[in-house]
């Protein structure tokens, strides 16, 4: 067996077709094809599920494929740790994070590139289900999100900060100057929300219906910045964490009735020994907790 071949088996899981996985290893179609037929003879039995094109895999392909993806994923730990050892950690972080977490990783780059220049960040905005998915199948390093959810259990999670949600609206007569409003008279406004994947979205749902609203948002995104240029232009109101809340040409409003607060942390699949890049970000993290860095007035100083 080399790992080549299970390089082109997680491809093909990925691209679902010989010549997009032939493509995207930069090997022809015959080869590609070729070098899985030897794995499974190999194995001894079909892993693939093939008649005029590319149909699937067997049932003890499945099982295969998740291998491969654990070998392929220690394999690149491995380039990594030896890379800690030279002092010289590079390559790619893979980041898998809510959208409501967006206001932290201006401060998370600059910790990155401070103790380790030689890496690039990944960062992929994402609902829970797609990033508990992405993280299971190695594709993730870790990710930053909402740790109030079942999903999570079977993952170690690093909790970093709490913070309420807030209404953020435009320099206009909407409501009036008092610090808090309530989800009843959120409801009132023209709104543009995250997108109903995001676990963020199902909480404001979950919010709106406890005091007996279902507003039908203008606007729709899984983009926070979106929703906050189109505040900042003055015709929608949106709802926003904390710290995405100080910005020009807006006003802020903590939601009351109910108080919803978000616990935010760093989430990762259990394993031993740790994966460099996940152990290099969780190291960071705990610094940053050490030093009082998420604090929100440390975070703010952070980002001017």
């Amino acid at each position: 067996m080399y790992l080549r071949q299970f390089q082109y088996l997680v491809a093909l899981e990925q691209e679902g077709h010989f010549g997009r996985a032939a493509e995207k290893c930069h090997v022809s179609q015959p080869s590609l094809s070729s070098s899985l037929k030897s794995l499974e003879e190999e194995l001894g039995f079909p892993i693939i599920l093939r008649q005029q094109k590319f149909q699937g895999f067997t049932q003890e392909g499945h099982v295969v494929i998740n291998w491969a993806k654990r070998l392929l994923a220690d394999r690149s730990a491995m380039l990594d740790e030896l890379a800690v050892m030279r002092d010289n950690l590079n390559g790619q972080l893979r980041i898998g994070a809510s959208p409501m977490s967006s206001p932290l990783f201006p401060a998370v780059s600059q910790m990155v590139q401070r103790r380790y220049p030689f890496v690039q960040l990944d960062i992929q905005f994402m609902g829970l289900d797609q990033l508990v998915l992405m993280l299971g199948n190695f594709e993730l390093d870790v990710g930053f999100t909402d740790l109030d959810d079942p999903q999570l259990e079977k993952f170690i999670t690093l909790p970093l900060y709490e913070e309420p949600l807030y209404l953020l609206l435009p320099e206009n007569d909407w409501l009036d100057d008092a610090p808090t409003s309530t989800w009843k008279e959120a409801a009132t406004l023209p709104l543009s929300l995250l997108s109903d994947s995001t676990r963020e979205r199902q909480i404001m749902n979950a919010a709106f219906a406890q005091v007996g609203c279902n507003p039908t948002p203008k606007l729709e995104s899984n983009s926070i910045f979106q929703l906050a240029f189109h505040v900042m232009a003055g015709d929608l109101a949106t709802i926003v964490p904390k710290r995405f809340a100080h910005l020009p040409h807006t006003r802020q409003k903590v939601l009351e009735s109910p108080s919803i607060t978000q616990s935010m942390g760093l989430v990762w699949v259990p394993g031993d020994p740790v994966f460099p890049m996940t152990k290099a970000i969780e190291s960071l993290m705990r610094q940053a907790l050490a030093n009082g860095l998420l604090e929100e007035s440390s975070f703010l100083e952070s980002g001017k």
